[in-house]
């Protein structure tokens, strides 16, 4: 088997290649002469296998085949080439020496021949023949290469389009996440300044509830003072203790504006349950006996200790004991129990009374804030029990009600992790505070009632009393008054408290000892105060035995 190659191409495509099977070695030498050309390239071989080995190695134009060879015939290596579905779309040009007609074209269009040609064979229609297979081949070759190019640019372009859309998909993301993103910042914006506006509209709102309570407190303190009939002072404690209501009413709206925000801080510590509990009920103690309702105690938790702050876990027995007692009816009886909880390591409190009951469809919404309605159609804001359940879960525990229906009574309970620890000491105010003899106080008060009260508690227990209304009229009588301390309110008409305190510093050349009253009473109100340099910030309305205790605290050498 030979192989000629052309001396050069005109194109990157290799040349189309014709394959001359004849198994007479002159008979291939004629048959390269006639075709020798520069458009393809020819391969001969003179046995079938030769044919078939080239066929296995190669793409070719056209085939001229020999009918005549001695191993395998033209027809049936022209079968063969049919059957293989690599060879069988090659067009094959039979030579034949002895060409009978009939016989032949049967058997050679049967398997596939497009054309016979008898020797001698004519150079010019040869050529003629094998130049349309090549110009068909290539054509062909062509058309499936740009085929496959076009495949390749439709793959290439599909792809380019899987990109393009990932990234327009990602663009999309992104331009929607920013948008979330800018929206949940403009959201978080307004949020954070429509609480910072609810703040500030709930502390001006305490300022101006908390101020016309304290003259009440101090009158009634006066009043208390003087040997007056049984009938009056009845009327007096009913005065004191709606007052306590009220300024507890706006206790509980900042305390849950506090929770909301996450402002309320707690100062944890051993703290003794039963020591807790004895507090709360001392607070109450008057109520209940008014009513002369039972209290029954079973303190049993033999360990009775939990991490917590004191005056808020006293908050909530308050207030259940309250709820209880408001609930129950004259000669009632509530009960108050402490137990141990296995395994777990914690300390039960139950409060239960006898009273009104709960109707079972508001039980699982009466810890929400402001639900009414709950123990029939009693009046109140609703927060108490909401504070409560919020401080309970700040102390990492939990709380529960139950009844058994209307007029079955109501039971809470509250669920506390124990806290083995040391004993801890807590004090409660001594209403009867010596003051120090001839103790010099300057007192600044813008609301009339509440200065003129104060005064005269203040004058009659022998503190020297110098007052003013604003900073302009407290700096003229600092002039010419040497004094101890000064108690001030925190919002004067002409600058604030905080302003005065500064004011004074630099006359004096030293903050003088000062304690701040107001009726803003959120945390950061007394941080502000702690700040500037007052040593005590009381709360309107101000106990009279809670101011005689600061100025003690800080008179008292340490």
């Amino acid at each position: 088997m030979s192989l000629k190659i052309p001396s050069h191409t005109t194109s990157d495509q290799p040349l189309p290649v014709v394959l001359v099977v004849d198994d007479d070695s002159k008979n291939l030498i004629a048959i390269e002469s006639v075709l020798d050309g520069a458009s393809y390239t020819l391969i001969q071989a003179q046995t079938g296998a030769e044919a078939l080995l080239a066929l296995m190695n190669g793409d070719f134009a056209a085939i001229v085949l020999d009918i005549q060879m001695p191993d395998m015939s033209g027809i049936e290596l022209a079968r063969m080439i049919k059957e293989r579905k690599r060879t069988q779309h090659i067009p094959i040009i039979f030579l034949t020496a002895h060409y009978r007609e009939d016989e032949h074209a049967v058997l050679g269009y049967d398997v596939g021949a497009v054309d016979y040609l008898t020797k001698p064979i004519s150079p010019a229609v040869l050529r003629s023949k094998v130049n349309v297979f090549v110009e068909l081949f290539a054509k062909t070759r062509a058309l499936a290469e740009m085929n496959r190019t076009a495949q390749a640019a439709e793959e290439a372009l599909r792809l380019a389009n899987v990109e393009l859309a990932a990234r327009n998909e990602a663009l999309v993301r992104e331009a929607e996440e920013r948008d979330r993103r800018i929206r949940a910042e403009s959201a978080q914006a307004e949020a954070e300044e429509a609480n910072a506006a609810k703040d500030r509209f709930l502390a001006m709102l305490s300022h101006e509830l908390r101020t016309p309570l304290s003259p009440i407190v101090h009158a009634v303190t006066l009043i208390e003072e003087i040997d007056c009939p049984p009938a009056i002072q009845e009327h007096i404690a009913t005065i004191r203790r709606n007052v306590r209501l009220e300024a507890r009413l706006i206790d509980d709206l900042l305390d849950l504006a506090r929770i909301r925000n996450g402002k309320l801080r707690l100062e944890f510590q051993p703290v003794d349950v039963h020591e807790v509990l004895r507090h709360a009920l001392e607070i109450c103690m008057a109520d209940l006996s008014a009513r002369r309702i039972q209290v029954i105690e079973k303190l049993e938790a033999p360990d009775p200790y939990v991490r917590g702050d004191f005056a808020r876990l006293q908050q909530v027995f308050w207030n259940l004991l309250t709820n209880a007692a408001k609930f129950s009816p004259e000669g009632g009886t509530i009960v108050v129990r402490s137990f141990a909880i296995t395994p777990g390591d914690q300390i039960g409190v139950e409060i239960s009374d006898n009273g009104v009951g709960i109707v079972s469809e508001k039980l699982d919404r009466i810890f929400d804030a402001f639900e009414q309605g709950a123990r029939h159609s009693h009046t109140g804001l609703g927060l108490g029990l909401a504070i409560c359940k919020a401080l309970v879960q700040m102390h990492s525990g939990g709380i529960v009600a139950h009844s058994d229906g209307p007029d079955r009574g109501a039971k809470f309970t509250i669920q506390l992790p124990g806290s083995s620890g040391a004993q801890q000491s807590h004090g409660t105010y001594n209403h009867d505070v010596a003051p120090s003899a001839g103790l010099r106080l300057l007192v600044v008060e813008d609301h009339h009632d509440t200065l003129a009260t104060l005064e005269r508690l203040l004058l009659r227990r022998g503190y020297v009393v110098r007052t003013a209304s604003s900073i302009a009229e407290c700096m003229e009588v600092a002039r010419e008054y040497e004094f101890d301390i000064l108690i001030s309110d925190i919002g004067l008409p002409d600058g604030r408290g905080t302003e005065l305190l500064e004011s004074l510093g630099k006359k004096l050349g030293r903050l003088p000892a000062a304690i701040a009253m107001s009726g803003f009473g959120m945390d950061e109100d007394i941080e502000r105060s702690r700040l500037v340099g007052f040593a005590e910030h009381l709360t309107k309305p101000i106990e009279f035995p809670a101011l005689q205790q600061a100025i003690a605290r800080i008179t008292t050498p340490l």
